[in-house]
């Protein structure tokens, strides 16, 4: 089984790539579905994150927004929160790998927004997504718009700056470049964007 991890920027569309690797037969490894499924579902990882950030706590659920809004205006919070997470989603990955193995695929993909930031995850091969900074901001805003269209127009210089405070955290798409195996120029047109996936997985078939 082959091992391909995506890198990407935030709204840079590991998704949609992901989704199409798994048209084509790959089994997807999602971190962030996998983020959401601790937030809502692990009693323990709530309980941890409601000591810690008592008022990310709503009808004694995590809300995800409140809770981002603390941990991105504070390192020192964040970092708590992600030995909160981290762990518990490398598990996760650990557990994936196990089934894909013993269901026998040929290949797997690992959508991983901070897969070259936080290491730990085994890849034979890395895809770096690069996609220009207006597309990001502009899909990064209009997921929010479509989640809460009442409150996109008051809420879209906080939107705005909280892009910018994940984007800082993120590393450069140089730097992405430099240490992937292959780059998908995303956000020129869907076409291009399949042309370059076919060719990826023309070369590691």
């Amino acid at each position: 089984m082959k091992i391909i991890g995506l890198t990407g920027g935030i709204a840079s569309g590991k998704n949609f790539i992901a989704e199409v690797f798994k048209k084509n037969g790959a089994i997807i490894f999602d971190a962030d579905a996998e983020v959401h499924e601790i937030l809502r579902c692990d009693e323990v990882a709530i309980s941890e994150i409601a000591g810690h950030f008592p008022k990310s706590v709503v009808d004694r659920k995590i809300d995800r927004k409140i809770l981002g809004k603390i941990v991105f205006a504070d390192i020192e919070k964040l970092q708590i929160l992600e030995k909160i997470i981290h762990d518990r989603v490398r598990k996760k990955y650990a557990e994936f790998l196990k089934d894909a193995q013993k269901k026998r695929k040929k290949l797997a993909v690992l959508n991983i927004p901070l897969l070259l930031e936080t290491r730990g995850y085994e890849c034979d091969k890395v895809i770096a997504i690069i996609t220009p900074r207006i597309a990001q901001k502009y899909r990064f805003l209009s997921r929010y718009k479509k989640s809460f269209p009442k409150n996109f127009s008051a809420e879209i210089s906080e939107l705005e700056e909280k892009f910018q405070q994940i984007k800082s955290k993120q590393i450069s798409n140089l730097e992405r470049k430099n240490q992937a195996d292959f780059v998908i120029y995303n956000g020129l047109s869907k076409g291009c964007t399949m042309r370059q996936i076919a060719y990826i997985l023309k070369k590691i078939s």
